[in-house]
């Protein structure tokens, strides 16, 4: 039997990475295709894979649709985990758009150019978290339908938003989006960066290793027909929960900086407008792929294990004044203050006054900011597929469905939202948590849309004034 042939983009990344040593193990029925930029560093992190049976390398760019169809010509799986990500994704918002959402539509037109219009061809695109945007309790529990919010400044889930609805609008046969969750990776030296003062410190967070997402991505190579078609929410299980506080704290004490409320403030962390959540769905995923191997202790202990010995010694010799200086350094909220960069103050703090609210024990800020209450209700598509469910639908968004039939179901309807544009789309795209398109971020304006859209309310009032205004196009500039 002939083996199937697969194109994976990102192998030079952490999902894309163990899934292309997850290929590798399976040699003897897949023969793999990588398409890969030609940089320097991919050249040498590649070169002994050059010529060896059963791999091909295109040197080339998701950018260049003739590159991307050169990858595509002749396989029977794309996976697809490539992406330009936050936080260099969001100082470049025309290169992040090129990318994430060019070089997806690049693969879709790849796809179509095969022989039968592609319909042979299986697809698996990855999407993000980022997403659903801000859900901090007690909306932290995230489910595939949940109305879709990218935070304001976030480039990079604006344009996984696009990828994945031209995707879901492609007519392509055999799809499928797997809605990726953080990836924690051994090197816990990559979380050393300002955007980790972005979260709020009761940010919850389903995380999954970087090997069981890898393994997942391979695993859809065996998944039935009934796989295709719909969208995922990709996460570790309950086994991956954690709160951000906690992780911030389990990682001090693994490489020896000890009590992590010595070297940090509580006002240097944000108090909104990041993203995560614990997956209420993420079980769905795993029942077709059984990717659920690892817990957080397991990437605890691989993060232990991959901390160079002379980093334990020092950060264990450093003085306490030098660790929080450093930190200090990285906490970009306190730029903003200083700088009064009004629109950043306001999409994660609210305000300046909020700012100096926060409490400064740290104990305090247990009881103020970090709650353990129950789930509050977000408003989601209704389970059914009749004209009368996608009214209901449409209604739930503040909107209306303009069509009279649903047809087959996969037949684009007309809608319109509540500030009377209108567009056509099939019912599964709002389904999965998508809404009007010109609407849809850059610019943010939620505070206008979400006194329209019940959808949009019900998963922005947690933690946002009905009294706010603020709409922004950008709140990085490029190369900041």
């Amino acid at each position: 039997m002939a083996k199937k042939k697969v194109l994976l983009t990102g192998a030079s990344g952490s999902m894309g990475g163990e899934a292309f040593k997850e290929l590798l193990r399976r040699r003897d029925k897949y023969d793999v295709v990588l398409l890969l930029r030609p940089s320097s560093r991919n050249k040498k992190l590649f070169r002994k894979y050059q010529g060896q049976e059963g791999v091909r390398i295109v040197w080339g760019d998701l950018r260049n649709p003739e590159d991307v169809l050169k990858a595509v010509d002749g396989v029977d799986h794309v996976l697809h985990p490539a992406a330009f990500i936050a936080p260099a994704a969001d100082r470049n918002p025309p290169e992040c758009r090129r990318i994430n959402l060019g070089g997806t539509q690049n693969i879709i037109a790849a796809i179509k150019q095969q022989p039968d219009n592609g319909d042979h061809v299986r697809l698996v695109s990855v999407a993000s978290v980022a997403m659903y945007g801000d859900r901090l309790p007690p909306i932290h529990m995230l489910k595939v339908g949940d109305p879709l919010k990218p935070s304001v400044g976030d480039f990079y889930a604006t344009t996984k938003m696009a990828a994945e609805r031209a995707v879901i609008e492609s007519g392509l046969k055999y799809w499928a989006v797997l809605r990726q969750t953080y990836i924690a990776i051994p090197n816990a030296l990559s979380l050393m960066d300002p955007i980790m003062f972005h979260q709020p410190l009761n940010t919850h967070i389903e995380l999954v290793t970087s090997e069981d997402s890898g393994y997942a991505l391979v695993q859809t190579l065996e998944a039935p027909d009934d796989f295709y078609g719909r969208v995922y929410n990709i996460g570790g299980g309950p086994s991956c929960r954690v709160v951000f506080r906690d992780y911030i704290e389990r990682m001090f004490q693994l490489f020896g900086l000890g009590d992590y409320r010595k070297a940090m403030r509580p006002n240097w962390f944000a108090l909104r407008n990041f993203h995560c959540g614990w997956y209420e769905d993420s079980y769905v995923l795993n029942d077709y792929l059984g990717h659920w191997r690892q817990s957080v202790e397991d990437h605890y202990r691989e993060v232990e294990a991959a901390i160079p010995w002379y980093l334990k010694l020092g950060a264990r010799m450093a003085p306490a004044f030098i660790v929080r200086a450093f930190m200090k350094r990285m906490a970009d909220p306190l730029k903003w203050i200083k700088n009064n960069e009004e629109e950043k103050i306001k999409a994660f703090f609210g305000s300046r006054e909020a700012w100096e609210n926060i409490p400064d024990r740290w104990d305090d800020v247990v009881a103020a900011n970090y709650p353990e209450t129950g789930q509050a209700t977000v408003i989601s598509p209704p389970p059914g597929d009749t004209i009368e469910d996608m009214r209901q639908l449409a209604r739930s968004r503040g909107g209306e469905c303009l069509s009279t039939d649903v047809g087959d179901g996969k037949t684009k309807l007309k809608w319109r939202c509540a500030f009377g544009h209108e567009w056509e789309a099939t019912p599964l795209l709002h389904k999965v948590g998508h809404w009007c398109p010109e609407c849809t971020p850059p610019p943010w304006d939620y505070d206008t849309i979400a006194k329209a859209d019940p959808g949009l309310a019900s998963v922005y009032y947690n933690n946002h004034g009905r009294d706010e205004y603020q709409k922004v196009d950008y709140l990085y500039c490029p190369n900041e």
